[in-house]
């Protein structure tokens, strides 16, 4: 029986135009209104915003950020060269400064670009128009995204998605129509990427597979040769850059990389399995711990719908899983092995295109029948279903303390998670609670950084003079390059009335950190009541060439 024409033409004129993205808009903005008021999860944005005010409240500090790494490690080993984030933190602080509302607001902000480009993208790859919907609006309301949402630094998988879907359109667009301002809009597009995180390297390789084996294009030609020269130009420019903000990069060897990739590949389940079942979701999933079968279910169920389908563009499953590989994989490769990988959801944002792409081409989704009422009502559900996970998981994302419960919830085996939740602990006055949670720390990773100098804070703030040394002491031995252990150190020595040897360690403590400024306030007070007058005024000097007023 077929359907009444009028319920085809009301489907027609609710996908007709623009107002798919209207839609699309108004359910991102219902859905993640409440992550306007969270506040920060002090899982690196206390680093990169917190900690670095002074730096984005100054706009004069743009161009600097291209020669910085994104957490200001100066003074040692460096991993990630992120300009754009920077940028981006530092638009939000002229406006928000240590208040939590704008950073969230635009997070939100670039999801709702991104969603669309999702639609647009979909559409330039010949999806019908209801299935790059439906698609599109699993993206916007998927949980195993909130954390790029929700998570104020979750944001730079988000800008790379927005840049790397802006630079595919200029792509397909400049091939159709190989004019000037289209190769600019594309080389630009992709500039943009580069800057914003390392894997965007594999865009251009992304391009060529389509251009040749989905197009069937020769790989050089005149279109082709003024891309490679602008690609080029970036690759060069961001190689230059990024030698320079990196001045201590952390050594990357073949071996390391095989073993990370190695040793890592199980995660590529826990990613697959939170698309189809999003459950367990965690702040920062680790392997052991985590279930596996979900992803055997999902790869086991989509191998096999593709097996049957009989009309499937093998390319375009070859392309879609090139996808999902080039954007994914690279955040298998981690600066430091001696910490826990952990695979944390917001890095599923832009590979989960390319397993909508895959999933295209099977018979199922591609002869739905969306004139039937039953398509419609299943459609929905998918989406109301993914919708209702995404509100109770959202509310892990509110405040720090709700964020780390989570972490050992469901990561109980990370150190990194029960050190954090101590830390949050400790920042409430709850220390001993604080202490537990390192105890735990220290259990299941004996050399894990930082922990024994928060316990030597701990035993500070108690009287426990001895016990406080003990652990600053541990800690330098395992951290020798940690410059908080030498200024708590110095502090604990200061208070023993110890001035000289309190002093001594503040002066190492530059040693290992120029920029640490409470090591410069506390030497200026030290030697302004020693009356050690020239090394007062050094101090002070040093605190004013770096914008701190005088104390």
């Amino acid at each position: 029986m077929k359907k009444p024409l009028i319920q085809i033409n009301l489907l027609d004129r609710l996908l007709s135009g623009k107002k798919p993205y209207g839609w699309l808009i108004g359910v991102i903005l219902i859905l993640y209104l409440p992550s306007l008021f969270f506040g920060f999860s002090y899982l690196d944005d206390n680093v990169l915003i917190l900690d670095n005010l002074f730096f984005l409240k100054d706009l004069g500090n743009f161009f600097t950020t291209f020669v910085q790494e994104v957490f200001h490690i100066s003074h040692a080993s460096a991993a990630y060269y992120r300009p754009i984030l920077t940028i981006s933190f530092m638009l939000d602080a002229q406006i928000s400064g240590a208040k939590p509302f704008f950073y969230h607001f635009s997070n939100v902000a670039i999801h709702v670009i991104t969603t669309c480009l999702v639609y647009s993208f979909l559409k330039r790859l010949n999806f019908k128009k209801e299935l790059a919907f439906l698609f599109s609006l699993i993206f916007a309301v998927h949980p195993v995204l909130a954390q790029a949402v929700a998570w104020v630094p979750g944001r730079n998988d988000s800008l790379l998605a927005m840049f790397t879907l802006a630079t595919l359109i200029s792509f397909f667009k400049y091939i159709e129509k190989p004019n000037m301002k289209n190769c600019l809009y594309q080389i630009g597009f992709f500039g943009l990427s580069l800057f914003t995180k390392e894997s965007a390297i594999f865009i251009p390789v992304v391009c060529l597979f389509y251009l040749v084996v989905i197009l069937r294009k020769k790989l050089f030609s005149s279109i082709t040769i003024p891309l490679y020269v602008g690609w080029a130009f970036f690759y060069f420019v961001w190689f230059l850059l990024r030698t320079i903000a990196l001045t201590e990069p952390i050594k990357y060897t073949a071996t390391h990389i095989i073993r990370s990739f190695v040793f890592n590949s199980p995660a590529v389940l826990i990613y697959l399995g939170k698309i189809l079942f999003p459950f367990n979701l965690s702040v920062i999933p680790i392997i052991e711990g985590t279930t596996l079968i979900f992803g055997v279910i999902t790869l086991l169920a989509i191998v096999l719908l593709l097996i049957f389908s009989k009309e499937k563009n093998t390319r375009m499953i070859l392309f879609g899983t090139l996808w999902f590989f080039a954007f994914l994989l690279p955040s298998f490769i981690r600066p430091n092995s001696n910490y826990v990988a952990d695979f944390m959801e917001h890095r599923l944002y832009l590979p989960l295109i390319g397993v909508f792409i895959v999933l295209s081409e099977i018979d199922y989704l591609k002869k739905l029948n969306w004139q039937k009422t039953k398509v419609l009502i299943g459609s929905g559900m998918v989406v109301l279903i993914l919708i209702v996970f995404n509100a109770f998981h959202l509310p892990i994302f509110k405040d720090s303390l709700s964020f780390w419960k989570n972490a050992v919830k469901y990561s109980y085996k990370h150190p990194l998670a029960h050190k954090n939740l101590g830390a949050m602990y400790y920042l409430a006055g709850n220390k001993d609670e604080a202490e537990k949670e390192y105890r735990i720390s220290i259990g299941l990773n004996p050399v894990e950084t930082m922990i024994h100098n928060n316990l030597g804070l701990i035993y500070m703030d108690r009287g426990e003079m001895d016990k406080a040394e003990n652990e600053f002491k541990a800690e330098l031995t395992i951290n020798p390059g940690y410059d908080n252990a030498f200024f708590n150190y110095g502090l604990l020595e200061f208070y023993r009335k110890n001035y000289d040897k309190a002093e001594e360690l503040w002066l190492t403590t530059l040693m290992v950190n120029p920029d640490k400024i409470e090591a410069l306030k506390n030497l200026y007070i030290i030697s302004a009541q020693k009356k050690e007058f020239n090394k007062a005024a050094y101090f002070q000097n040093e605190l004013e060439k770096r914008g701190i007023p005088f104390p």
